[in-house]
């Protein structure tokens, strides 16, 4: 995990929000059922994901994409045509049916017409299309590669082989297992058509995703996040508890909300939503500033930013500029609230009277004009003050706005939250921890975005938790106060010398880069060698020596390490060093990894022990 560490003293400017949606929507611990599991690989989940994104499928009530469940002809012929360049005529498609066994009030009706006119998909020569069978795999891989432009005359010998030998050698078989016979799951089907969009058309001038228009990232794959924001919707504001009726959206959608799966229950009034053009997907985000509108520019007559309480935020849409513009409600000098969407720009904004949002900050900097920090939710916010602030880096407060935009600022009290974690059952003490929760641990001044898997088996002390959002006995929102360390900063103290004046001179190293921290009448009682450096507000005033793990080294991976007392699990952001007599150079994992596997010394350095959450955070070799 990499810490943040704020500039110090640094004026606030625009906000900068990072979106992590698409890495969250392809994490698949949180997007399968426990049954889709057991079948689906972690390719074949961010397959689902894909299609889903497309239209090509849906998530059941449960949140599962019964991937398990054996696939009928008529399902896979609705996947075919969503997959094609047809699926913009079903709505348009007459119910006719061409198979008399497949009547006009069948669901299945315009995809099976679609899949049988552009020969996707074929029915049978009595005359039937015998939609409820199942389908086989060599039927599916028979459609796929019409769809990559291949006619029967590509097919030279008996079907179904020369098809099944095709889908080897054009690497449409990567992720599924079974042969001629072997009845097509979901999972199957979805896996199959995801190798389609990555596999070259006939002519092999571009891939079938690029045929359809869609835009390929640099591993030549569909870029998601293009895909997701070209067929959404939005934003709109929640005004309701029955949201998904007003906007015709199923109670069975999925939903995601700051980049979690949860449930339509979940999404509350004044959230921001974006949909799919399919309404099968939903993505809402309930990240809210509160302050005085100071001013709009380049006029409020016609709007394309305001600053609220010293911060400026862009505008991202028509309703924004209704409610900021001097045709809304909202004048220079009212408290109001903004509501950010999935880019961090203000999608809405209201008066405070009509929704009161305090706001929760620990203080990342301060001084006599500003304060500025993170919320629970991770956004960086600033907030002018016109008097001097008795609040350091690594308070908590709460900030809050009357009617008439007077500001008061408090201190809170450290929340109640203790106890173990863990994330198996996603609790942390008697709390129940949602999934959308955002954690964030901290350290005089600076943090860090944690996780529940990050936390587990740890046990939360009473007071360290600073900050709880609750909800029904579900923490919503958490802040931490050093429970994993991962705020601070580690790397070498590479010179430490004591001057006759009485100065003490610190050289020290953090990715590379070289710094000196001298210190006047005080001594760290350091020495060279593995270090942790923290500061008042991320600016570095102490420094402490690492411990060495003295036990005997039985193995080393790079991502876990173990000795003859424990196993440590090596951090995310561990710093390497080749240590050639007094000199530190910086290098990577891998390089400690290769000194480890060729017998050279390696060292390797903790900040606590791993029971109190640990990791191994230097590694030394010579």
């Amino acid at each position: 995990m990499n810490s943040f560490i704020p500039p110090r003293k640094a004026r606030p400017g625009r906000r900068i929000l990072s979106v992590l949606l698409v890495i969250a929507m392809l994490a698949t611990s949180n997007i399968l059922s426990v049954s889709d599991v057991s079948a689906a690989t972690e390719e074949s989940s961010s397959a689902a994901m894909m299609l889903e994104a497309i239209g090509v499928i849906s998530a059941d009530s449960t949140g599962s994409y019964d991937l398990n469940t054996t696939l009928t002809r008529a399902q896979y012929a609705k996947m075919l045509v969503m997959v094609s360049k047809y699926k913009d005529q079903v709505a348009s498609s007459a119910y006719s049916s061409p198979f008399k066994d497949v009547n006009t009030s069948n669901w299945a009706t315009p995809y099976i017409k679609l899949a049988a006119q552009n020969n996707m998909l074929s029915g049978y020569s009595d005359g039937t299309f015998r939609p409820n069978n199942p389908i086989t795999l060599e039927q599916g891989v028979n459609s796929a590669l019409i769809l990559l432009g291949y006619t029967q005359s590509d097919f030279k010998g008996s079907f179904p082989y020369i098809q099944m030998n095709m889908f080897s050698s054009l690497g449409l078989s990567s992720g599924i297992n079974g042969g001629i016979g072997t009845l097509m799951t979901k999972g199957m089907a979805v896996q199959l058509l995801y190798n389609t969009l990555k596999a070259d058309v006939k002519d092999a001038t571009t891939t079938y995703a690029q045929s359809l228009g869609y835009t390929l990232n640099s591993n030549g794959e569909v870029d998601y996040a293009t895909v997701v924001n070209d067929n959404m919707n939005g934003p709109y504001t929640v005004t309701s508890s029955n949201w998904y009726d007003t906007f015709g959206i199923s109670a069975s959608a999925s939903v995601y909300k700051n980049g979690s799966k949860v449930s339509v229950s979940n999404v509350k009034t004044y959230d921001i939503i974006y949909y799919n053009d399919a309404k099968t997907t939903v993505w809402a985000y309930d990240d809210k500033i509160t302050g005085v509108y100071d001013s709009a520019s380049p006029s409020q007559d016609a709007v394309t930013s305001v600053t609220v309480s010293g911060t400026t935020y862009t505008l991202g849409s028509t309703s924004a500029f209704t409610a900021l513009s001097s045709s809304g409600n909202l004048r220079i000098g009212d408290a109001i609230v903004l509501l950010l969407g999935k880019n961090g720009e203000v999608a809405d904004a209201i008066s405070i009277s009509n929704f009161k949002n305090d706001t929760y900050l620990y203080v990342t900097e301060s001084d006599t004009t500003s304060i500025t920090g993170v919320t629970p939710s991770g956004s960086t916010v600033s907030y002018k003050v016109d008097k001097n602030t008795i609040y350091d880096p690594g308070d908590m407060i709460k900030i809050s706005f009357t009617t008439n935009g007077d500001m008061n600022i408090s201190s809170i009290s450290s929340a109640v939250v203790s106890g173990k974690a863990s994330a198996a059952n996603g609790t942390i003490g008697n709390y129940s921890v949602s999934p959308t929760a955002k954690i964030i641990d901290t350290y005089e001044g600076s943090y860090t975005v944690t996780s529940m898997s990050r936390l587990s088996g740890l046990t939360i002390a009473s007071g360290k938790a600073l900050y709880a959002a609750i909800e029904d006995g579900t923490i919503t929102n958490l802040i931490l106060n050093d429970v994993t360390g991962d705020a601070k900063q580690y790397g070498v103290v590479t010179s430490a010398t004591s001057n006759s004046s009485g100065s003490n001179t610190y050289v020290y190293d953090i990715n590379g880069t070289s710094k000196t921290l001298t210190l006047s009448n005080t001594n760290l009682n350091i020495s060279r060698g593995p270090s942790m450096m923290y500061g008042d507000g991320g600016s570095i005033d102490t420094i402490k020596n690492l411990t060495k793990i003295s036990y005997k080294i039985l193995g080393f991976t790079g991502m876990s390490l173990s000795a003859a007392d424990t196993d440590y699990i090596v951090s995310a952001n561990v710093k390497v060093y080749k240590r050639n007599d007094s000199v530190y150079t910086y290098k990577s994992l891998s390089d400690a990894v290769t000194a480890y596997q060729s017998g050279e010394k390696v060292e390797y350095y903790i900040d606590k022990s791993s029971s109190s959450g640990g990791q191994v955070r230097v590694i030394i070799y010579e």
